[in-house]
């Protein structure tokens, strides 16, 4: 999936706002400018949609996890490159929703998705580890759409 539209699909998944997401990336020591991420946010269609980076999707995933957990965050090394493959991206949703696994499985169930114990192990595993899996897109689009079910705030007013 692209980054901006993981960053739009969290936005709404779980309500964050515009000066939410300026404090996540504030915690994650990411210069967001209002303007840029107004141009992330915007729907593909509109004249001002500009792509969103890995990077800038990186710190937001950085950022949520400080800002969900209140903990600090654990610097990776400037030299060191991390890749942000789809495992990662739930890794990190997982660490900061502080989500278990019968969790996971009902995210996934609300979107008609039935995922084993041993596909999710396999899909949180280090790239190393011999039965490592990884997440294709519509794994993660159906984790993103499950989550928006999984938090969902209706209106009552009816």
């Amino acid at each position: 999936m692209k980054a901006g539209e993981v960053i739009r699909a969290l936005k709404e998944a779980l309500s964050l706002n515009r000066p939410t997401i300026m404090r996540i990336y504030e915690l994650a020591d990411y210069p967001m400018s209002a303007e840029r991420l107004d141009a992330i946010l915007a729907r593909p269609d509109k004249k001002i949609h500009e792509e969103a980076s890995y990077d800038e999707l990186g710190s937001l995933l950085d950022g949520l996890i400080a800002y969900r957990r209140g903990e600090s965050l654990q610097r990776v090394a400037d030299d060191e490159e991390v890749i942000l493959e789809n495992n990662l991206i739930l890794k990190k949703l997982r660490i900061a929703l502080q989500l278990k696994e019968e969790e996971l499985k009902i995210i996934f169930a609300l979107v008609d998705r039935e995922i084993g114990s041993s596909l999710l192990r396999d899909i949180f595993r280090n790239p190393s580890h011999p039965k490592y899996r990884s997440c294709p897109d519509d794994i993660l689009k159906d984790f993103l759409d499950g989550l928006s079910e999984f938090y969902y705030v209706g209106d009552d007013s009816e």
